[in-house]
């Protein structure tokens, strides 16, 4: 089982715009098991060494809950997203990060590629997300004009002295792109280029949940790698 392949037209999308979408690519039945299972986790009704109970109140995201955590590594790794990874980056798939988020994230204007080289996002809803729990608003075609890096905010340099975010903000401002929001059904991923300028929306039901696993991979012959992380293979069974 290698996974659906992208379709010409996914293929297309994500080449001009930096992002596509897969529907179904997971079951509601799965979805709702993880959903379930991180619930537990967060209050405490199930115990996972290297994860800490929650306050009632508090539901930030998980960091790289695969390193100690057989479920997250599952999705993770999962086959099925082995062929639209390899679209993706033309190049066999490794795993290097997740982020589990019970909640949007309302996160600023960001690149992904600034945190991690050479990677690539596939962004798994484990339940309808649209702009009332705070779905990722992105900016088609933003991937094709330039990467903010850690070197712009050096002595004598563009953005010296400047917020990276506010410096991701004018980025977005001169590419002069439209931003969209993204609106998918659970089991749908969506894969998105590592320089594709996104963020976390607004959250316009307040309390609302919005579960989503967000993945990083990058290209197995990737040389510029440059964390102490361990790459994961994701392999075709």
């Amino acid at each position: 089982m290698t996974g659906q392949p992208l379709t010409p037209h996914q293929q297309e999308e994500y080449q001009q715009n930096g992002y596509t979408i897969q529907p179904a690519v997971f079951s509601k039945s799965e979805c709702d098991q993880f959903i379930d299972y991180m619930m537990d986790l967060h209050a405490g009704r199930h115990q996972l060494d290297g994860f800490t109970p929650r306050e009632a109140n508090e539901w930030g995201r998980t960091h790289n809950q695969h390193n100690y955590d057989p479920i997250a590594m599952k999705w993770l790794i999962d086959a099925r997203l082995y062929q639209p990874l390899y679209d993706c980056l033309q190049a066999e798939p490794d795993g290097i990060q997740t982020m589990y988020f019970w909640k949007g994230s309302e996160q600023r204007r960001h690149q992904d590629q600034f945190y991690l080289p050479s990677c690539m996002s596939a962004w798994i809803a484990l339940q309808d997300v649209d702009d009332k729990n705070g779905t990722i608003y992105v900016q088609a075609g933003s991937h094709h004009h330039r990467l903010v890096t850690r070197h712009d905010f050096e002595a004598g340099t563009e953005f010296e002295g400047i917020d990276y975010n506010d410096a991701v903000d004018l980025q977005f401002e001169r590419n002069n792109l439209p931003e969209v929001t993204v609106e998918v059904a659970a089991g749908d991923v969506v894969y998105f280029h590592g320089v594709l300028v996104h963020r976390g929306g607004p959250i316009l039901e307040p309390d609302s949940f919005r579960h989503v696993i967000a993945n990083h991979y990058i290209p197995r012959c990737a040389t510029d790698w440059h964390l102490n992380w361990t790459r994961y293979p994701v392999n075709p069974v």
